[in-house]
């Protein structure tokens, strides 16, 4: 694929920042962040001529209302960002020799990382300053379009950032009245950063201060659950294979998310790591756990990571058994312990914190395996003015990333389930065959219907 790049600038606020918000606080949640950026790339049908103009300038619009994601942290408090309009980073390329109907039958994953504008998933140094949001707009010869992000993770969850691109694509159809104006003083104002002579938290919990590799050598690779297998498998969850009821109305993330768990946990351990614990986080959105005064348009990343462990996993191991433990892992994230967190300063530097982030097997070597969910928040709604996406992706082919994660999207057809793993554990994977049962290997679906 030939890609020519004709367009790099900063993209500045339409209308300058106030002084009273030249500075941004950030909050608990934010600092703990890897300072790396998550895609997302957007595929349309071919738009008029000034279409891109009309995505820029709404862009500049946009900013003024999200003022912080033009703006950089602050190289002198970890705990801000200077909200000095220097602007999003903003690219135009041309893709001279393929056509977008040629890059989505099938979707050529292997190429999707060449239309993001900077390496994704990279973590950065703390202290490097970094662009809070690079884009890229790439037009396919026959005039389709992939509008492909990098949110710095420094202060966007997804959460975050559809709220963000709702208003951007609203003001750029002409839609004011559809803005989704944002909160930025809830979760500072909440969970403001608290530092004691021993740091932010126990080193221990989520495995600050290990001196380790956190990213490696992986594949990333997309996987359709259609409706039909999210229905078996949710079937699957409620009844053990004798059965019996096991769990009342799982969902379908409780049941897919345990499906793949087993066949990854699979894919991984070999003889040599069955003494090592394996250890699964699921990603769970604060907003919805302890709503007012958070709401959906709360900026910030308000994620709680619900940890728990997987012992024993085999071929044998039912799916019911799994859901089991993980609706119970993310059962203990309530309303009621985020009010504890949020009141008890103490709390971070607590036993109890460490025995529920399961510092106790942090130096015995675990293998991790990481669980979020983008569905149901309307990624595959936003228009700009073409409208609805034909397809949503996150990035492909091979990068160095943190091995086994998994980010679950909608699409017309069902779900989709990004995977990255090492290569030789992918490979497992994908040639696993009751896996394949129910996971069609980056199938063309519906993806080029209107």
């Amino acid at each position: 694929m030939e890609i020519k790049i004709t367009c790099r600038e900063s993209i500045k606020p339409s209308l300058p920042t106030p002084q009273e918000h030249k500075k941004h606080k950030l909050c608990l949640f934010d600092v703990y962040q890897l300072n790396t950026y998550f895609p997302l790339i957007l595929f349309y049908h071919k738009g008029s001529s000034d279409i891109l103009t009309q995505l820029k300038k709404s862009l500049s619009e946009a900013l003024t209302i999200f003022y912080p994601l033009a703006g950089r942290k602050s190289s002198d408090d970890p705990f801000s960002i200077n909200c000095n309009d220097e602007g999003a980073i903003y690219i135009e390329s041309t893709i001279v020799n393929i056509t977008i109907e040629e890059f989505l039958n099938p979707p050529k994953l292997e190429l999707l990382n060449e239309l993001l504008p900077c390496e994704p998933n990279k973590t950065h140094p703390n202290h490097e300053v970094l662009p809070q949001l690079v884009i890229q707009a790439n037009t396919f010869k026959c005039g389709g379009i992939a509008v492909a992000m990098c949110n710095l993770h420094t202060l966007l969850d997804a959460s975050s950032c559809i709220t963000f691109l709702k208003t951007w694509f609203a003001i750029s159809r002409g839609s004011a009245e559809e803005i989704s104006f944002p909160n930025f003083s809830s979760a500072p104002s909440l969970f403001p950063p608290r530092v004691n002579t021993s740091g932010l938290m126990r080193s221990g919990v989520l495995n600050l201060g290990r001196d380790i590799e956190i990213e490696t050598l992986c594949t990333t690779r997309r996987f359709l659950f259609d409706f039909k297998a999210m229905n078996e498998l949710i079937s699957k969850a409620a009844l053990g294979n004798n059965g019996r009821m096991m769990n009342t109305n799982p969902t379908r993330y409780q049941a897919v998310s345990s499906f793949i768990c087993k066949h990854m946990i699979m894919s991984c351990m070999k003889e040599e790591d069955k003494n090592r614990p394996v250890v699964v986080l699921h990603v769970v959105d604060m907003r919805r756990r302890m709503g007012e005064p958070f709401t959906q348009n709360s900026i910030g990343n308000l994620l709680w990571p619900a940890v728990m462990l997987c012992e024993n996993v085999n071929k044998d191991t039912e799916i019911s058994e799994l859901v089991k433990v993980s609706k119970g892992g993310i059962g203990k994230v309530t309303k009621e312990l985020l009010v504890r967190v949020q009141k008890d300063e103490g709390f971070w530097w607590s036993d109890e914190c460490g025995k529920l982030m399961l510092e106790e097997v942090v130096n015995k070597d675990p293998v991790s395996f990481l669980f979020t969910s983008w569905c149901d928040m309307g990624f595959k709604e936003l228009d700009f003015g073409l409208g609805k996406p034909l397809w949503l992706a996150q990035k492909g082919g091979n990068s160095e990333t943190i091995p086994n994660t998994v980010v679950f999207m909608d699409t017309k057809d069902g779900m989709e389930a990004w995977i990255s793993m090492r290569p030789q554990h992918i490979a497992t994977l994908e040639n696993d065959v009751d896996f394949l049962k129910f996971a069609l290997l980056n199938p063309t679906g519906s993806i080029l219907l209107k």
